[in-house]
């Protein structure tokens, strides 16, 4: 049965229904119980506040008609014993035997001991005196096990009564007991009434069991209700939908969703579903014909695709062709011109040395400046030339045992005339690190390529400093300058190919933009990396990390 499954419709309608249903009912339950009790509680109240009333009022007739009671027709005084407390002693006696109900008058100094208050009736006398306006008192109590209903309502000194208990105190009035000395209108005691529950408390609870039974019926029959209309109305109406898009789903368009009885939304719902099928007919009636035109047309699509392809592929290896001629090309070139450059440096400190013969200061200053073009002609070959085999995958490094010292010699002795003749102070400091493993030849064109860098970044009488420490396992080989420094946003470009500094870093050297990508690539193929901090107008520091010789692989550093 659909209304047996869990996760159907109905069952969590069913489930939603009831709990609001009997959040409800049980409201209600609690709320009108709470009125039952209520109403009959005001009940036994009025019930009490009338038997008070006429104990009070049968007082008061007595205590008005003492003259009549106790003269004679000739006018002989003759007290009968039937003044109001007397009176109201053998009213509650009678009242008391042919009923359940208890009525009694008492007061805190009562003259008859059966007259003294209980518990509750002392706390009510004690709040009739601290409070005048308060007319009434009641509560349920339970006494002896069994509930009772107490009432007590106040009673005041009339004038009738002062004959008795008014001034002067302790004076005997015509019984005989001491007068109490009140004044008119003082509270001279209560009338307190006790009325049985059980009665009560049985009709509350029936009315409780009847409301009870009643909300359990108007539960049963609202959910059932509920279940049988949504299972007409909504339920089976849906089923069949889903049933006839199950048959759409698996290919069957012979669905009829019109001919469903349903109401409502429902009825849309099927309405739409069968709108939907009558375009779905449509759309496969022209498929076929759309898909043989689409399929003609990929057929020729692919024609074209396949000599693309082939012109792609014969493009391609003339780039390839292309781009191995050229890196053939520039390795060609800067090794022929690497060659008469390394003979211009080496004549250029034949004749610095005056082997030929002696030079003037001008001769000197000039061959100086030969010397020094060639060999940033040379550093700039170099990085063309190592570039070009890097991307051709043919750069290499041969790694052996290196004392950074000997790098550092060839370093000053290569790069302090540049710098001599931008008016730079260079300084290479002498190294205490153990060996490193590299290549000393590209440890030297790392470390000229940033002094090099430098150079083209500090004003006349700036500093370059070459140091070296360790770090772990690795020696950290530190360039610094006192120049411009690099702003922020450039920070994260500048180790890319033909990445240069902007014009208002006023360079004073042109480049290629290869020198750092450069250190970069040769810092990584021996295992190391580079770093840069800098500071703007306070200068820049490259620092790059070669790792020392290991101990037990790849030679020792003792």
């Amino acid at each position: 049965m659909f209304f047996l499954h869990r996760r159907s419709l109905v069952w969590r309608y069913l489930w939603i229904l009831s709990f609001l249903t009997v959040i409800i009912l049980t409201l209600n339950f609690f709320w009108s119980s709470a009125k039952l009790r209520s109403s009959e509680f005001s009940h036994l109240r009025n019930k009490a506040s009338a038997l008070t009333e006429q104990f009070v009022s049968m007082r008061s007739l007595i205590a008005e008609n003492q003259q009549r009671i106790n003269f004679d027709a000739a006018g002989n005084f003759e007290f009968r014993h039937l003044n109001p407390a007397a009176a109201g002693k053998g009213v509650s006696e009678f009242f008391a035997g042919r009923t359940s109900y208890l009525i009694k008058q008492t007061r805190l100094n009562a003259r008859n001991p059966q007259n003294l208050p209980d518990a509750f009736e002392r706390e009510a006398l004690s709040n009739f005196a601290e409070n005048p306006g308060l007319t009434e008192l009641y509560r349920a109590y339970m006494l002896n096990g069994k509930p009772v209903f107490r009432y007590i309502t106040p009673i005041y000194l009339e004038e009738a009564c002062l004959a008795c208990h008014g001034e002067p105190a302790g004076k005997p009035d015509v019984v005989g007991f001491p007068r109490e000395g009140l004044r008119g209108g003082e509270l001279a005691g209560a009338i307190s009434v006790l009325i049985p529950m059980e009665e009560t408390q049985l009709t509350l609870a029936d009315s409780r069991n009847s409301l009870l039974i009643f909300s359990l019926v108007l539960l049963v029959t609202i959910l059932l209700g509920s279940l049988v209309l949504t299972a007409r109305l909504v339920i089976r109406p849906l089923q069949e939908i889903a049933k006839m898009a199950q048959q759409v789903a698996k290919g069957d368009l012979g669905a009829k969703f019109d001919e469903i009885t349903a109401y409502g939304e429902v009825a849309a719902l099927a309405h739409e579903f069968s709108v939907m099928l009558n375009t779905l007919k449509d759309l496969y009636q022209n498929m076929e014909r759309k898909v043989k035109s689409r399929t003609r047309e990929i057929e020729a699509a692919n024609l074209r695709l396949q000599e693309g392809q082939k012109y792609l592929t014969q493009l391609n290896y003339k780039l390839s062709e292309n781009s191995r001629l050229k890196s053939e090309f520039m390795a060609t070139v800067t090794h022929e011109l690497k060659t008469p450059l390394t003979a211009i440096v080496a004549f250029c400190e034949i004749l610095l040395d005056e082997i030929p013969g002696p030079l003037n200061g001008e001769q000197k200053e000039d061959l100086l400046d030969i010397k020094t073009s060639a060999q940033q002609l040379m550093i700039l070959i170099s990085d063309i030339l190592d570039m070009a085999k890097f991307e051709a995958g043919a750069l290499r490094v041969e790694k052996e045992q290196v004392d950074l010292n000997d790098v550092f010699r060839v370093v000053r002795r290569t790069m302090s005339a540049i710098a001599y003749q931008n008016n730079i102070r260079l300084t290479v400091a002498r190294s205490e690190l153990p060996l490193l493993m590299g290549d000393p030849e590209r440890l030297r064109q790392i470390i000229c390529n940033l002094i090099s860098n430098s150079i083209k970044f500090v004003k006349e009488g700036g500093e370059i400093t070459v140091s070296a420490e360790a770090e772990s396992n690795f020696a950290a080989i530190s360039v610094a300058d006192t120049g411009e420094g690099i702003p922020p946003e450039l920070m994260p470009h500048i180790f890319e190919k033909f990445r240069q500094g902007e014009e208002s870093l006023k360079r004073r050297r042109g480049g290629t933009g290869l020198g750092l990508a450069l250190v970069k690539t040769l810092a990584e193929l021996h295992d190391g990396s580079v770093s840069v901090k800098s500071e703007l107008g306070k200068g820049t520091t490259f620092t790059v990390r070669i790792p020392f010789v290991r101990l037990g692989g790849g030679g020792s550093d003792e």
